[in-house]
């Protein structure tokens, strides 16, 4: 009874896995927020801001179809550690020049490119390494607590920056950062983890471990219905969120603090959904609960849609976070147990694909849109949209389970 009630926390790989998770994603959260805010700082340009998060961003998105290459081939542990490794290089070398005030635009730029394709692999990895560490039927759990983790850390780790920077120096974001990854990487060599992969994978050619994957995805169609799934709700649920400015300011006729009180509903309710996702049980099935994802995130966009109340706003942002960590962990573990140890590199790649690449592609298209279409009507648009294709598409999987 103990152990059902604990479920993956039972198992003490894991927990020292989640633990040094936290505190590596906090870190790395109080350095996104310290070196966004010195980039527009050194050059005062929005544009300079916009461009350095796209240059730093997108090839690392690109690294990620080759991640799924070394996450098959080598063992997960081995490797993770050596992208931990890797990983402390740049922001120690960034605490350094900015210690010394030898920051340049182009520096930073080069050094945060070469984090961005370190978590490119890191992000998948990840992922992959965890579905090793529990059994099979405490996957979702283990992935919920994982979005917990990462929720908590994007919550507490902004907040933490701000602090430092306003009473501290903002160099020393960059130490706590390199800092962060030392804790995971010091459990990993305390994690009794035995490589699962089989000998064949390791002596495939990359072509021909390219072609069987892509005929394992032909053969498996509910892999591939899965992506698609993953890259709509992504492209459309979670660009809403770029419209939140313009609904404060234009519908609320809010400040800037109710811009951040809003926002922080997404995050708090994301937590909540986190929760929910861990204590489910057997309450609902993997598809029941993808339903109820959508029908909570159509629910907050209605509520959006159909009121100009403060407090509906609230309870909108609350239900699209909620939304958020009810899809994305049921979805993983669903691509994950569909798939045999020695591809889960590969197909992990491509749910951080759909998962990374598809956000700014639709806050972009959204964004624009909402300078030709009245907001309102935009949001009732995409909802309906979305609520409609992804029923059909979940439909298609009830057919294929």
């Amino acid at each position: 009874m103990k152990g059902e009630i604990l479920g993956p926390l039972q198992y003490r790989d894991f927990t020292l896995f989640i633990i040094g998770h936290f505190i590596s994603f906090t870190g790395s959260w109080i350095q996104t927020t310290a070196l966004h805010w010195l980039i527009y700082n050194l050059r005062h340009s929005t544009v300079d801001l916009g461009f350095f998060v796209f240059v730093t961003s997108f090839p690392g998105i690109f690294m990620t179809l080759l991640a799924g290459i070394f996450i098959d081939r080598f063992n997960r542990k081995n490797l993770m550690q050596l992208i931990m490794i890797l990983s402390l290089i740049p922001p120690l070398f960034m605490f350094i020049l900015i210690h010394f005030n030898k920051q340049t635009f182009g520096l930073l730029i080069i050094l945060a490119l070469f984090s961005s394709i370190f978590s490119s692999i890191d992000m998948p990895l990840r992922q992959v390494f965890i579905s090793e560490l529990v059994p099979i039927k405490f996957l979702t759990q283990a992935l919920s607590l994982q979005a917990f983790s990462f929720n908590s850390a994007r919550m507490l780790g902004p907040i933490m920056a701000g602090l430092i920077i306003s009473h501290i120096s903002i160099d020393l974001c960059f130490l706590i950062n390199f800092l962060s990854f030392l804790p995971l990487l010091i459990f990993t060599y305390f994690i009794r983890y035995k490589s699962s992969l089989v000998k064949k994978t390791k002596e495939l050619s990359i072509i021909n471990e390219f072609l069987n994957f892509w005929h394992f995805l032909k053969i498996k169609r509910k892999i591939s219905i899965l992506l698609i799934l993953i890259s709509t709700f992504t492209f459309f649920a979670t660009s809403v969120i770029i419209l939140l400015p313009m609904l404060t300011l234009k519908i609320l006729g809010g400040s800037a603090s109710d811009f951040a009180l809003l926002s922080s509903g997404v995050g708090i309710g994301a937590l909540a959904g986190a929760l929910t996702s861990f204590f489910r049980r057997e309450l609902f099935s993997d598809l029941s609960q993808l339903v109820m994802a959508h029908v909570l995130w159509f629910l907050g966009v209605m509520g959006l849609v159909f009121s100009n109340s403060f407090p509906i706003y609230y309870i909108g942002m609350l239900l699209i976070g909620m939304s958020f960590t009810n899809f994305y962990p049921v979805v993983n573990g669903l691509l994950q147990r569909e798939t045999p140890s020695e591809l889960r590199g590969k197909v992990m790649s491509l749910f951080s694909i759909a998962f990374l690449g598809m956000a700014p592609l639709g806050q972009t298209t959204i964004s624009l849109l909402a300078e030709v279409i009245v907001v309102k009507d935009l949001l009732l648009i995409i909802g309906l949209f979305l609520i409609i294709m992804n029923l059909l598409i979940l439909r298609s999987l009830v057919q294929r389970s």
